[in-house]
């Protein structure tokens, strides 16, 4: 029989998991003009040490941390472990036109994963990745007189990944691993332009309505072994096949005399309706590389590399031209003055650094967005056991204000929580 902490483990699994999927159907995390366009923005695998130092993940492990960077990594974690990890991130963003700026502040929930081990030689993870974010509005006015135009562009929706990992040893160095998951979500786009001096003029309206389920894979593998030193060293690589997403989709399009609002009213003229239930959604091929070296249990330093084929992507049964081939480039390092420390608790706590490039898969104007960030991060130990807060902050800048486009100065602060619980012991007493 259970003892009673655990069955109140399973009670707080059960409303994470039910509250997070509601989050996944319902809400946004991003309020960035750029989710505008495509999948909206998209977000990076989550993992606590990672973020820390520049989002890292594909060439490290760890047997108290579940990385989903690469699943491979699951075959780290100790057999006698039962590991659960949620995160909440707060985001903080100064947003620059030419002629124009404002703040936005957006606070979510991350992600909630668990990983538990099969026998010695597999371990197994499952959980929620939020995988894409809509979450804009956007009103300008421009013209005088009897051209004053009015124009107003909102966005909204979130898709996420329910996955499920497993990882396997194979001898001594090599491991390998795969998490098949499940995209779901809806995501909705809608613009308005009307001429409120102008009573000849006719408004404009166009909903763009897409929900979407397929399921996908991503493999991974790490090569990892103990140095003549006693330091380690761990090589990782991702592959992620292009994938069909089942969707179903409205597009619609219309003028009207809607005089000044988007609420229909008679209809004068539609320009286009599409209802669609094929297969025109697809996620790219990508893959990536990296590696991390730890010496002597206080150093461990690393750098990934990771590329989408955008480019070759189905959006809404099209290839769009704003869809672009994406890299990302990251390194961090982490520090721990003495992990095996018992009377001073920050020689035990976990320091890291960190920094990355990205080229996104957004092209507009015909410039590449791009987006160059720091990030720090605390590995803070809960009481005596294996449990972790781990708190990373990201500073950072996206876009430019060059090309009529939206340059981004953000400020991101995210909290790992992980709880480690030790299983599969029977007790001596009862």
């Amino acid at each position: 029989m259970l003892k009673s902490y655990k069955l109140k483990f399973f009670a707080i699994i059960l409303v994470l998991t039910i509250s997070t999927g509601i989050y996944g159907q319902n809400s946004s995390s991003t309020s960035s003009p750029y989710s505008r366009f495509g999948f909206g923005t998209l977000n990076n695998s989550s993992y606590g040490k990672g973020d820390g130092m520049g989002g890292i993940g594909i060439g490290t492990r760890s047997s108290f941390q579940i990385n989903t960077a690469n699943p491979a990594s699951y075959s780290s974690i100790d057999s006698l472990t039962f590991l659960m990890q949620f995160g909440v991130d707060a985001r903080f963003t100064y947003s620059e036109t030419a002629s124009a700026n404002n703040t936005r502040n957006n606070v979510n929930f991350n992600h909630l994963t668990f990983a538990l081990p099969i026998t010695r030689w597999w371990a197994s993870s499952f959980g929620l990745l939020p995988y894409a974010s809509k979450g804009y509005n956007i009103n300008a006015t421009t013209g005088e007189s009897e051209l004053l135009t009015n124009i107003a562009f909102s966005g909204t929706g979130t898709l996420t990944k329910l996955y499920w990992g497993n990882a396997i040893r194979l001898g001594k160095h090599l491991s390998l691993g795969a998490n098949t998951w499940f995209l779901f979500g809806k995501i909705e786009d809608n613009s308005f332009i009307n001429y409120p001096n102008d009573i000849n003029a006719y408004d404009y309206l166009k909903n763009i309505s897409l929900s979407a389920h397929g399921l996908g894979v991503t493999g991974g593998l790490q090569y990892h072994l103990m140095t003549k030193n006693k330091n380690r060293l761990t090589l990782g690589a991702t592959f992620e096949p292009k994938v069909n997403i089942n969707s179903s989709y409205i597009i619609h399009e219309e003028r009207a005399l809607f005089r000044g609002s988007s609420t229909p009213a008679e209809i004068i003229d539609t320009l286009q309706n599409v209802e669609s239930t094929n297969k025109g959604l697809q996620v790219p091929l990508s893959y990536g590389a990296g590696f991390s070296y730890a010496i002597k249990d206080k150093i461990t330093f690393g750098a990934d590399v990771y590329f989408q084929k955008w480019k070759d992507v189905l959006f809404l049964g099209k290839q769009e031209n704003f869809l672009s081939n994406s890299s990302r480039y990251s390194t961090g390092l982490e520090f721990v003055p003495n992990i095996y420390s018992i009377r001073r608790y920050w020689d035990r706590a976990e320091y890291r650094v960190g920094a990355f490039y990205e080229n996104s898969y957004l092209t507009l104007n015909g410039e590449q967005i791009k987006t160059i960030g720091a990030t720090f991060g605390l590995g803070l130990p809960l009481s005596r056991s294996r449990s972790k807060l781990n708190i990373s902050c990201e500073v950072g800048q996206l876009g430019t204000k060059s090309n009529n486009l939206i340059k981004e100065t953000y400020a991101k602060v995210t909290v790992h929580v992980l709880l480690w619980d030790r299983w599969f012991l029977k007790s001596k007493f009862d």
